[in-house]
């Protein structure tokens, strides 16, 4: 393992390894132009498998931190273009053995490959078996783009009304862009309704980051929970309850559990937050679906409305 190495750093060892490399896999939140276009020419002589996987979230293209112009560029390379947009990590794998994993995006300002660019900092790692599962399971998550699916995000970001509040435009509409069916922590409430989160400040484009941002437009935010992954889930689990018995905390936090595709797997205890986390929620957004109520001295127990 290498210590601490620098955006320029980063670019340097890349462009020294990438164009004799097999196959390449890059997890970055963003992408723009000048990086992919860089990556284009390193990889031009050698041909090699590029895998790329980015956020991809509409307040990305918003705001500029990926572009489109980037992702019809590397899939007219022949590269595989992924989106999953509760995404956060950047990594960079050659060749299966050499990972680079640190701050520094797809783009231009995170490699230093433009002026005024970000002060990064990356660790180069030998690959264990369990990070080569990790990034596959990431990609293998993920949804894959097309030149037509990128064209309908592009039309969909340009009908967007600009009365609109741009951080509640964090989703795309599942005939754009379909959720992934996996179910992850990150699609959860990380913090009770109102508490501070820093991850939601990281990535606004998760689900319960959304509902925050909203929360001051109670009908809008509410709308918002109910569309939510989490909550969709607990639904169906009280819907196809076929006991004779309401569902208690005990039997949906032992569903969730095996129902989140974290890898590592989160501890009981954490699930369990989660779970008191997504109830809080329920009954401020969601009481007119679903009933969180305690029978006796019993835990919280769930039933339909």
């Amino acid at each position: 393992m290498s210590g601490l190495i620098s955006s320029t750093e980063l670019t340097e060892e890349l462009e020294t390894i990438i164009p004799n490399c097999k196959s390449l896999k890059i997890i970055s939140a963003f992408m723009t132009q000048p990086a992919t276009r860089w990556l284009s020419q390193l990889v031009e002589g050698s041909r090699p498998s590029v895998k790329l996987v980015g956020r991809f979230a509409p307040l990305d293209f918003i705001q500029g931190s990926s572009d489109f112009g980037a992702l019809r560029d590397c899939i007219s390379q022949g590269f595989q273009v992924k989106a999953l947009t509760n995404l956060h990590a950047k990594i960079f794998q050659v060749d299966e053995e050499t990972i680079f994993n640190g701050s520094a995006n797809l783009t231009g300002k995170g490699l230093a490959l433009v002026n005024d660019c970000n002060f990064e900092a990356c660790n180069k790692v030998q690959a264990s078996s369990s990070s080569k599962e990790f990034i596959d399971k990431i990609i293998s998550s993920a949804s894959e783009l097309t030149l037509e699916i990128i064209d309908e995000m592009e039309q969909y970001i340009q009908t967007i009304d600009g009365t609109c509040k741009p951080e509640l435009q964090l989703t795309w509409p599942e005939h754009v862009l379909p959720q992934s069916k996996e179910l992850f922590v990150s699609d959860f409430p990380l913090v009770k309704p109102g508490d501070f989160a820093r991850e939601y400040e990281l990535n606004p484009s998760l689900q319960f980051a959304q509902i925050e941002s909203a929360r001051d437009d109670k009908e809008l935010a509410s709308a918002l929970f109910k569309q939510s992954k989490a909550y969709q889930w607990l639904k169906v689990q009280v819907c196809n309850n076929l006991s004779d018995r309401d569902l208690g905390f005990g039997q949906i936090s032992r569903l969730l559990h095996d129902a989140l595709a974290d890898d590592p797997a989160p501890y009981r205890q954490e699930v369990k937050g989660l779970q008191e986390n997504l109830y809080s929620y329920t009954k401020l957004y969601a009481k007119d679906e679903l009933e969180v109520y305690v029978p006796g001295r019993r835990s919280e127990v769930l039933r339909l409305k």
